[in-house]
């Protein structure tokens, strides 16, 4: 298995409850410390509501491969990034999880995701509520963890529960959250620092479930790898690795190969693999939007409480839209600061009334609506990542007419001045690059992921 972030650890956990035990070569990054005065980590993420940094981990970008020699890149009007970190993006993410609509799946060689997305939640928390949302994204688990809610968000809910709107599903967030102990004995506690890094280790990490299966003597794990290309035989598959420091690593066998580096990072490998130098290959992107919303009335604000999204709405459609709502959080106050150029303090004491009408959303569009990413490999190693065409701003405007007019529905206006259409890969969500079909074709793959 190459790579520890969350597909990768799916694998892991398939292939041990098979009775195997899989080996997992892994650049494996971590942070050389971790900064827990919340002062500190909160200066290490500078957002404002038109500026969007990397999200940190403890004040460190570790996960990221930015300006990695191992991996060189040249992105043009692009944001993707790839990751070397022990876990992954799980590092950073913001723990949201959906499953895909059946309709989605039509066009897959495989279709019935029930059972796996099962699986993942024996090993993986889901902290969410049986409401509207689950006629069209079942939960698949019996009895989901709950996260607090907070006065704004059980105002904001009571209002979208009060008059459905026949165009929205409304419902609470769907976290992978320790809001009951984890195997630690630690849970979520409220302490508001899930956008910097959550002490308790309450948002789940696939490391956590990688360090689980190696210290149980389930799977071997080594880390300081990064493998280099792919070799097929034909009695298995060879791995040609090099160390971080750029040195010549081992060459491992193996029967089967499970690549899991992320979208880009098994992308390049494919194509390095492939000898498939100045081809491109198409990732399929869902465009970033956000903007901020404004309820009608005010709800007190908590500085102590989840800081995840706390509501998603899914916007019907033929390519139905995504948008996940944050609540307050420290993040909006210091953007708030910053744009009023008041001190903190005083910040502090002036803008609830403010901050406890504003809300923050996050949008995503259908990928068949967002531009997509054209990568291709040179064959002096280095990555191209440029958009892949059209423009999803039509798209987005269409989201932000249906919430206008919703606006009775949501009690709340959408900001559309400070709406910002973000550059293909900033949201995180992207992948495809090597399209699953029932008879491939090029550089398709097929219906078990097979190139």
């Amino acid at each position: 298995m190459i790579g520890s972030g969350p597909s990768g650890v799916a694998c892991a956990h398939a292939l041990v409850e098979r009775g195997l035990r899989p080996l997992v070569l892994d650049a494996g990054r971590g942070p050389a410390a971790k900064p827990v005065e919340p002062e500190e980590l909160w200066r290490s993420f500078p957002v404002d509501f038109d500026e969007l940094p990397l999200k940190p981990s403890f004040g460190s970008l570790y996960p990221y491969a930015v300006d990695e020699p191992l991996l060189p890149t040249r992105a043009e009007g692009v944001t993707a990034v790839s990751s070397l970190g022990r876990g992954g993006l799980s590092s950073v993410w913001g723990a949201a999880m959906l499953p895909y609509e059946e309709r989605e799946l039509e066009s897959w060689p495989v279709s019935d995701m029930a059972q796996a997305y099962r699986s993942v939640l024996r090993f993986v928390p889901l902290a969410g509520e049986r409401d509207a949302l689950e006629e069209r994204f079942p939960l698949y688990v019996d009895s989901p963890q709950r996260s607090p809610l907070t006065p704004q968000v059980t105002a904001l809910l009571a209002d979208l529960r009060r008059a459905p709107h026949p165009g929205i599903v409304a419902g609470r967030s769907r976290l992978a959250l320790w809001s009951e102990r984890n195997p630690h004995g630690e849970r979520c506690n409220e302490l508001g620092l899930c956008m910097v890094g959550c002490p308790r280790g309450a948002i789940y990490n696939s490391a956590a479930s990688i360090d689980a299966l190696a210290g149980a003597g389930k799977l071997d794990y080594r880390g300081g790898l990064l493998v280099e290309a792919l070799e097929e035989q034909s009695h298995g598959v060879a791995v040609r690795t090099r160390t971080l420091d750029g040195g010549e690593g081992e060459r491992f066998e193996a029967e089967r190969v499970f690549v899991a580096a992320g979208a880009l990072a098994t992308t390049r490998l494919v194509l390095r693999s492939l000898e498939a130098y100045d081809r491109s290959v198409r990732l399929l992107d869902s465009t970033y939007f956000t903007f901020p919303l404004l309820r009608h009335r005010s709800a007190p604000v908590r500085a102590n409480s989840v800081s995840l999204a706390q509501v998603f709405l899914e916007l019907a459609g033929e390519r139905p839209a995504h948008l996940q709502i944050y609540g307050y959080n420290e993040l909006m106050l210091r953007a708030f600061a910053a744009r009023t150029r008041l001190p903190l303090r005083a910040a502090r004491l002036l803008s609830p009334p403010v901050l406890g009408r504003m809300l923050y959303v996050q949008g995503y569009l259908h990928s068949d609506l967002s531009p997509g990413i054209e990568v291709r490999l040179g064959r002096d190693g280095t990555l191209l990542g440029v958009p892949g065409g059209g423009d999803p701003r039509p798209a987005v405007d269409a989201v932000m007419r249906k919430l206008r007019a919703a606006r009775p529905y949501l009690r709340a206006t959408p900001l559309t001045r400070m709406l910002r259409v973000w550059e293909p890969g900033k949201g995180f969500h992207l992948g495809g690059s090597f399209p699953m079909q029932a008879r491939p074709e090029g550089f398709a793959s097929d219906a078990l992921g097979r190139p």
